[in-house]
């Protein structure tokens, strides 16, 4: 119905409440639920009680919902004390548990100018789900107050998931204490509490730099949750209290690939140049296990001494392809110029992500760029090297932003959304939820003189269809959609042959559309392949659904996973900016671009 017809005259030319009233009585749950804003924006003196009537009508979710919703229109006026008894009578009292939530929902929006009620709903309500919802519209006002009480409701009824974890966080960061501490450690203790909790209140407690909060972490340091001890780990490591070392030294000998590396990290900031552990770190560079020689890797530039650079350089021959790009990345950070030669003598015996991994290296060490090959770079080392003056590393950084801002964005054939595909190890990872159906532009090209209106998904498909014929022939692919749930191509990396390019192109026609946008899901299965090193991420939305949602621990997470499988991760936000992809890209040592 039109919301024009709604607004049907009475006898003093205004809304004719009486009207719409029997509209209600007729259709209940099938009125049009533009009738209850109007009826409540009336002005009518009879509009509070005929929208109270017509609650008794409704039965079903939506109807109700709109309704209560409605009475956020008596704010302000003779009705208000009326309208917020009503709401919380229904939110308390009444017989059916669909009316209790649909009143404390309407509350929650009004938010914190219905505090007291919100208030009585936490203490009261029969239903927990009601609890958490007032809880959650009462994070600014607990943030306010900043009490032990606050914390509590907090902890028992809201869930840190989406946009919540933020309102969430800003609460707790505010108390401390031994109660609160206590309060903490009951919680931690709960084997039920979600790990999504755990994480939450890590970072938490990670602000205190407070002995007592470093023991309660010292808690999380063999949590099964592999990326959640890490971080527990690395919390310790920065915390300056030495004693964690007796705890800490065991995970580097052994435990799981995240945790072994920020172990011995952690072990050598907080051994502080402690001779006899470089000795130890040394034979660490030696281990089988590539993620400890990873970790020796940092901590051999930590420590800094002839020794260490030396054993660090050497490590460029590493046998394993994640431990030469963190090798890499820390003979960047030394900012030595004996490094140059050793990069530029391997550049082109690397794979594409290594080989742009020591260009990178080769700039920001020099401050020049002389191309991704190395003749260019043995030419000007052999002419100027002698008598090359290094400029200092803020210097050096200055220029390669000046360079990124000069550069243009590629347009050619294997690219994807300006993003030039130099791995031969490369997963798609494309949204295929229902908002993929949105309006986009396909740009100008061969194929069409001037853009044309098509579908958010025909973008991507026309994309990742142009792309993949670019790719070398030596490549190594998977594609996977995701909406609720995940579609792959294949369940691995797939040598991108001719015949197996005609089958992956029949598999981007005939993916399903719907659903959610499951981006962890997606990112997850990525990571499954050991041998993946770039991961190209296209989505529309934010996460809506999967394992983890909140934006943050999703970006957390895939950054410390990714401290020991080092995989480019290059995003493209179609049809919105999107700060979410922006920083994944950014941690992840890739590109952000959009497609609007």
């Amino acid at each position: 119905m039109d919301t024009a017809e709604l607004l049907v005259q009475g006898p003093g030319g205004g809304v004719d409440v009486r009207a719409l009233s029997r509209r209600i009585a007729l259709e209940k749950d099938a009125v049009d639920r533009e009738v209850f804003a109007a009826i409540a924006g009336s002005g009518d003196p009879g509009a509070f009680k005929a929208l109270k009537q017509g609650v008794t009508h409704l039965s079903e979710r939506w109807p109700l919902s709109s309704a209560y919703r409605a009475f956020a229109s008596f704010e302000g006026t003779p009705h208000q004390k009326a309208s917020r008894k009503f709401l919380i009578d229904g939110a308390l009292r009444h017989r059916r548990k669909i009316n209790r939530l649909a009143a404390t929902t309407a509350l929650a929006r009004m938010g914190a100018r219905v505090s007291d009620e919100l208030d009585k709903i936490v203490d009261r309500a029969e239903d927990l789900e009601a609890r958490g919802s007032a809880v959650i519209a009462l994070l600014p006002v607990y943030a306010q107050r900043a009490d032990l009480a606050s914390a509590e409701a907090v902890l028992e009824y809201a869930q840190p998931t989406g946009v919540n974890t933020t309102g969430i966080r800003r609460v707790l960061e505010k108390l401390r204490g031994s109660k609160i501490l206590r309060l903490y450690s009951k919680a931690l203790d709960d084997e039920e509490l979600s790990n999504a909790w755990r994480f939450l209140l890590l970072d938490v407690l990670s602000t205190w730099e407070d002995r007592s909060a470093c023991e309660l972490i010292a808690g999380m340091i063999h949590s099964s949750d592999q990326v959640l001890a890490a971080k527990a780990v690395e919390i310790l490591g920065n915390s300056g209290f030495s004693h964690f070392v007796r705890e800490l030294e065991p995970l580097a000998r052994n435990g799981p690939a995240e945790v072994l590396r920020e172990a011995l990290i952690a072990v050598t900031r907080l051994t502080d140049g402690d001779p006899y552990w470089l000795k130890d770190v040394l034979e660490y560079s030696n281990s089988r296990h590539a993620a400890i020689r990873m970790g020796a890797a940092v901590a051999l530039l930590e420590i800094r001494t002839e020794e260490a650079i030396e054993r660090l350089l050497a490590m460029l021959d590493d046998e394993d392809w994640r431990v030469r790009v963190e090798v890499v990345e820390q003979v960047r950070l030394l900012h030595r110029v004996r490094a140059v030669p050793l990069l530029i003598e391997r550049m082109d015996q690397e794979t594409p992500r290594i080989s742009r991994d020591m260009h990178l290296a080769l700039r920001l060490i020099t401050g020049a760029d002389h191309g991704p090959r190395s003749a260019r770079w043995r030419a000007w080392w052999e002419g100027e090297g002698q008598a090359f003056e290094q400029p200092k590393a803020k210097a050096a950084h200055q220029a390669e932003v000046a360079r990124r801002k000069r550069k243009k964005k590629s347009t050619t054939r294997g690219t994807f959304y300006g993003l030039k595909i130099l791995s031969e190890r490369v997963v798609f990872v494309v949204d295929r939820s229902g908002s993929m159906n949105g309006r986009a532009m396909l740009p100008a090209g061969p194929e069409r003189k001037k853009p044309e209106a098509s579908t958010r998904f025909e973008v991507a498909r026309e994309q990742i269809l142009n792309v993949l014929p670019g790719l070398s022939e030596k490549a190594l692919v998977n594609l996977v959609y995701f909406g609720t749930g995940l579609f792959p191509w294949e369940g691995e990396l797939v040598r991108l042959e001719e015949k197996t390019l005609k089958r992956m192109l029949k598999h981007v026609a005939r993916a399903p559309m719907g659903g959610g946008t499951n981006v962890w899901g997606g990112l997850s299965f990525a990571f499954e392949d050991p041998r993946v090193d770039t991961i190209v991420l296209l989505t529309d939305g934010q996460p809506s659904v999967g394992e983890v949602t909140d934006t943050q621990e999703i970006r957390s997470r895939i950054e410390r996973m990714n401290r020991t499988r080092k995989v480019l991760i290059h995003c493209v936000s179609v049809g919105r900016k999107s700060r979410f992809l922006r920083l994944l890209a950014e941690e992840n040592g890739g590109i952000y671009t959009e497609a609007l």
